[in-house]
Parts: C-alpha cells; structure tokens; sequence
C-alpha cells in the first residue's frame, strides 16, 4: 500500500476546491500552514481561476501526475473521483466526504464498493468521514478544517478516529509536540495498524497516540504495538466501544468473562501498549512520554510534597494504580539532619515549611531519594494553580528547581503533578519546562500516567515460548472425539489435556446403575457422581452431579433418578480452593487463557485475568496474583496455603495448548481445577473441550 503517498506526497489534487470557507479552502490552508512545498492543483467545475491560481473541472484535466488527492464531494461523486485519481497515478486519498460505513446498509455498500476498487488499484486511503491529515514533520497536509494559530511541533504522531478528537488535541496547549496527526475515519482501506507501520520506521516519531473506536486488522495492530514496543517507542491507546465483531459464541463459562472487551485488553497488555481509558488520562500520559528526559530504571518512586493532607489522596490514588513508594531505607540518614525535629520522615516525604523556605533542604531530600536503586522516578506533588500571587508562585518555582537539581544529581528523572486539573502558574511552567520536568495535571491521572510510563520502561523482554512437539503430538491422538465430529466427554477432555501434564481424580466410567455403584466401592467414598449426556457442558444446572455420596447403595439410587446414559463415578476432594482456569480463541486477538475464582458463581464475581497465550509459569503466577482467590491460596484465615507453583505449572500448560491447536479447538474449561495444600498439586475436576466450528 502507498502509504507514503499519502504522508509525503510531491504533488496534491483538492478536489471541491473553494475560496469559501469550508473543506475545500482549509485544505489549502493546512498546506499553507505547514509549509507544504509541492505542487498544488485545485479542482472546481465552476470557477476557472481559484486563490490565484488556474482550476481544473476535473482531476482528468490536469497536465501531469498527481500524487495524493483530497476529497470533499457529495459520497456519491467519490467512486468516479477515485477513477480518475488512479488514471493519474495517484497513490494516496484523503476523503472528506461522509454518508458510507456510517450511514446505513446502503453507505456500507458504496464503502465496500470503493474499498474493493481502492485495493484493487493499491490506493491508500484516509477515511472516508474523516478530516484528513498532517504531516508537519514532513510540511504535508491533506486537511478539511481550520487549524489553531500555532500548533506546537515535536515527535509524537497521532492516530484518531474521530475528527472532533483530532481538533481536541491539535488544541490542547498541552505542549505534546505533533509531528503527525491523522484522522482515520471510517477505515475503509488504510487501518490503523498501516499507519502504526509507517509511523514506527519514521525518525521524526518518537511516540505515537491512538484513538480507536474500532480496532481494524487487530492481528496487524497488535504486531505493530508489539513492535513499536520493541523499538522503544511509547505507544498509548485510548479505545472506545466494543469490538467490531463482538463477543464470540460461548459454550463454557471462560466465554463469558473473557469477551471482546476482555481480549482487546489482554491483547493490548501483551503487546507493550500503554491503555489509556479516558482523554484526560491520554493527555497526561503523552505529555509525560514527550517530555521526559531520562526513562525510569524501576517501577517504585520516591515523592516529595508540601502538604500531608495532599499525601493521603497521592496515596489512595497510587494504590489504585499499583505504585509501590520506596523504602527510606538508607537514604533516611541523609535527610534527617536536613529536616527539622518534628518531622516524619517517611515516603512520600512531607519537606514542611523547611523545604519550602531553604532550597537546599528541598535539593539534598530529592537527592538522597532518587539515590536509592529502587527508586525508578521522583515525584513532586506540588499543586501550582494559575491564580497564584507572584510571592508564592516564586516561593514555589525555587522548590521545584531545588528538586530538579536533586534529582539531576541522582541520575533520576523528575515528574510534578499537581492535585488540580488547572493549568500550572507561568512561572512555575517555565522552571519545569527550562529543567525538563512535565507537569501533569490531576492526581490519579498523574500517577496513573507515571505507573503506566514507569511499567512500560522496565518491561521485561520475554521469550516467545515455542511448541512442545511430543506434548501435541499425543494430544493429537487422543483427539479422535474431534474426527468423528462430537464434542469430547469429560474423562476424554481430560485425557486429551493429561498430554500436556495436567492430571485428573481417579474415576471410573461406568454405563449402569450398577456398575457405578461397583465403580464406587473400588474406589472408596465418598465419591462423586455425574450424569453423562451427550454435548451437556454445565451438569450441575440439569442436577446431574451429585457430591459427597458415601456407599454403593447412595450411588445406585443417584444413578437412578439421573436417567442418564452414562456415568462417571470421581474420587470425592477436599482442595484448599477451587479455581478456574479457561481458554478460548478470540477471532480477532487470538488465543487467550483465563484463570481465576471457580465454580459454578464464576459469570456473577469475574473474578479473573485475561492473558493472552500462551504464557509461562512466571506469568501464570502474576496472572494468578491478580484475582481475589489467590488471598485463598496465601491461607485465608489461618487455613493452609495451596500449591500455587503446581496451579502455574497446569496454567501455562492449558495456554499452550489452547495456542497449539487454536485452528481446531475454539474453547477449553478447568471448573474447577482443585489447588490442594502446597507441594500437593492440583488436579482437573471437570473439564470441557470445544471444537472450532468448521467453515463452509
């Protein structure tokens, strides 16, 4: 696709070009304001003469090539201008024009139309109803609105669907610094994901923003976010709605707590993208990543207020965005001779009326923080609003060069975050500014900008974990269910599943009243009993598992009133906790496994991480970590703590078989997968395997 058409073209064509203001004369506007050096033509039907210079009625009429085109007619006039543009060679278009995929089945089907023509042709398209977009690093525009007086130039190119957001940030004031801002639109040829691409291998970006409404070519969108990660470049995506293709048929309870929503976030944590969940968060997040000097070596920070008033909200907010204040520690000894007797000395560090009066104090506390190995960032929690008087905004801009100078000594980079979303006093703007330090706005908003950025630098490069050949290969032939076309029975699920180490109860299958019974008393009781009818996932719903049965006689008459046409007859357990552990391919992010809180209340509490697969046991731990069953594991109440490496080890070997054989099995369920005391292991109590549906 000539992307690069677009972005960077020699010569551009505005079609519906017009000395009124509207599209067609802020197109060339936009090309006006960033310098653009190419060659211009204009295209109007009416006028022969446009702006002082000739027009053409048509692109066919203009002498020569023509490489971008931009587009502002009425939806039913594109195809025919798309024609044209190919006849003169055009590799790019940028389309105005709304009323396709946004106006119902029949704009669809003129969008779809287009699309088709444009691939066929190798058009890279931004839009349809969209405002086009900017090139400022490379002077080039291809834009249908007014632009603000001064637009602040720097590194970070930005992706938007929506226009009304693109015109948010263009006037922002925020000192982000665009060296790219593109309005998608409708995506009906150029996604996202190709934009990432070229936005990645471009030295004039340093970060990129996006905003999506819906994520098209997920799989391409989430190997760019994993390669702009790769290649050290912040990407932060905000994203609205629910995916284009929704929520995947269910069978098995890992469908429903794992969704579409569930899989975008799984995917976007994966792939090294800092989410964002609303624009004030996008906003903080990207000034942070444009203005920082230097990138955090760890994740805990050290922080320095005025107010411990103002310290109790940081706190509450950094607990609800999983930052972690260093430890004193050594640096304890340093700061107590600075600070007068009555301080608590603690972190974050109340500096008093003595940091606010004698520089130094403020200087030598930050240093001897941001000393400590620990610590990632410092933090000044300084509110400055705008209507401070001049004595005070002095008083205050002193603090924040005091703490610069510290932190700069340290080796650590300095992040101010003001409690209100206000804009800070100019002076206090200056000193960060001329000392490299952001100043963000809001608390949580702040702090959750520098846990994400802090997070996003000292992520740890993983090894892609590979297939175990002889692990597939006996699952494979134990998966004959598969071939002969009906869904596998429990015992055989967990067979197919024993391939990859993950053990089950001793059980017995049993196809009588009395055989069950038989099955019982070799086994010994209390046992369990479960009806077994064809393509039946949830049992206990239709009352056939019955529990805690403890003679032969209680199993007969169990067996009896099931009716079923098969039994299966399990050891009765006694885990430490019962978790779930699921996987499922999403059809647009792929294979996914899901652990958390089992049994059958799981749907009401999702209490569960979504990761996506495969992972190893080190992850399976962190994803285990994060639901509220794991304080079960731990001994919750003094009961005894269960066996969390062996329920890591069955995790990760559930993710890498749902990544195996995600073009054969669409779900796969442990519920519950019992975690027994520690150093005792866990085993698979039921389980469930489902196949992928075969296309026609």
């Amino acid at each position: 696709m000539a992307i690069r058409s677009l972005l960077e073209p020699r010569s551009i064509a505005i079609v519906g070009a017009s000395d009124k203001i509207g599209p067609g004369f802020n197109a060339w506007k936009a090309l006006e304001h960033v310098g653009y050096q190419g060659r211009i033509y204009l295209v109007n039907p009416n006028k022969p003469e446009l702006l002082g210079q000739k027009a053409y009625p048509t692109l066919r009429d203009i002498d020569g090539d023509v490489e971008a085109v931009f587009v502002a007619v009425k939806a039913e006039s594109v195809l025919e201008v798309a024609k044209h543009a190919v006849e003169k060679r055009a590799g790019g278009m940028a389309i105005l024009s709304s009323g396709f995929g946004d106006a119902g089945e029949a704009g669809l089907r003129m969008q779809n139309e287009f699309a088709e023509f444009a691939g066929k042709h190798d058009l890279a398209v931004c839009g349809p109803n969209c405002l086009g977009l900017l090139n400022f690093a490379g002077r080039s525009a291809l834009f249908g609105t007014s632009l603000p007086d001064a637009v602040e130039r720097g590194g970070i190119a930005a992706i938007v669907q929506s226009g009304s957001i693109g015109i948010a940030l263009l006037n922002s004031a925020r000192g982000l610094g665009l060296s790219h801002l593109v309005t998608s639109g409708n995506e009906a040829v150029t996604a996202t994901a190709d934009y990432l691409e070229a936005f990645i291998d471009d030295p004039a970006v340093n970060a990129i923003i996006v905003f999506a409404e819906q994520i098209r070519k997920p799989q391409n969108f989430i190997a760019m976010a994993r390669r702009a990660s790769e290649r050290g470049k912040p990407l932060i995506v905000l994203k609205s709605g629910r995916s284009q293709r929704g929520r995947a048929a269910v069978m098995a309870h890992t469908g429903a707590v794992a969704g579409s929503v569930e899989a975008c976030d799984a995917a976007l944590a994966a792939s090294g993208a800092l989410q964002v969940f609303s624009l004030d968060e996008l906003l903080e997040t990207a000034a942070l990543v444009s203005q920082i000097r230097r990138r955090p070596t760890a994740r805990k920070i050290g922080a320095l207020s005025l107010s411990g008033g103002e310290i109790a909200l940081a706190l509450d907010a950094a607990e609800e965005n999983g930052i972690v204040f260093a430890p004193l520690g050594e640096a304890e000894a340093k700061i107590k001779p600075l600070m007068p007797e009555f301080s608590h000395l603690s972190n974050p560090l109340d500096l008093t009326w003595a940091g606010l009066y004698d520089a130094k104090v403020a200087e030598g506390c930050a240093r001897a923080m941001g000393e400590l190995e620990d610590v990632g960032t410092l933090v000044l929690l300084q509110d400055a609003p705008t209507g401070l008087g001049a004595q005070q905004a002095g008083r205050y801009a002193t603090l924040l060069a005091a703490v610069a100078r510290g932190a700069q000594a340290a080796g650590k980079p300095l992040v101010a975050v003001t409690n209100l979303s206000d804009a800070p006093h100019p002076e206090l703007a200056r000193v960060a500014r001329e000392s490299g330090v952001p100043y963000l706005r809001g608390t949580r908003e702040g702090l959750a900008a520098i846990a994400r950025y802090a997070q996003w630098a000292t992520r740890p490069v993983r090894t892609p974990i590979g297939t175990n050949e002889e692990e597939k290969k006996a699952a494979v032939q134990r998966m004959q269910a598969f071939r002969r076309g009906r869904m596998p029975a429990e015992h055989e699920a967990r067979q197919i599943l024993a391939s990859y180490g993950i053990a089950g109860p001793e059980e017995r299958f049993a196809a009588t009243a009395e055989e069950a019974a038989n099955a019982a008393q070799e086994i010994g009781f209390p046992v369990v009993l479960k009806g077994m009818v064809p393509g039946m996932i949830h049992k206990s719903d239709a009352g056939l598992v019955k529990l805690r049965l403890a003679s032969a006689d209680a199993v007969r008459r169990a067996a009896q009133q099931m009716k079923a046409p098969g039994f299966l007859v399990q050891k009765m357990m006694s885990p430490v906790a019962e978790i779930l552990v699921g996987a499922r391919v999403d059809p647009d992010f792929g294979p996914l496994i899901v652990v958390g809180a089992g049994g059958i209340n799981v749907e009401l509490y999702k209490d569960v991480a979504v990761r996506v697969a495969p992972i190893d046991e080190e992850e399976a731990l962190a994803a285990l970590a994060c639901t509220r069953i794991s304080r079960v594991l731990d001994g919750w109440r003094g009961g005894s703590a269960g066996d969390r490496k062996a329920a890591a080890k069955g995790i990760s070997a559930v993710s890498r078989f749902i990544a195996d054989f995600a073009d054969e099995v669409r779900e796969v369920e442990i519920n519950p997968f019992a975690v027994f005391e520690e150093g005792k292991g866990c085993l698979a109590l039921d389980c469930v395997i489902v196949a992928m549906e075969k296309t026609k």
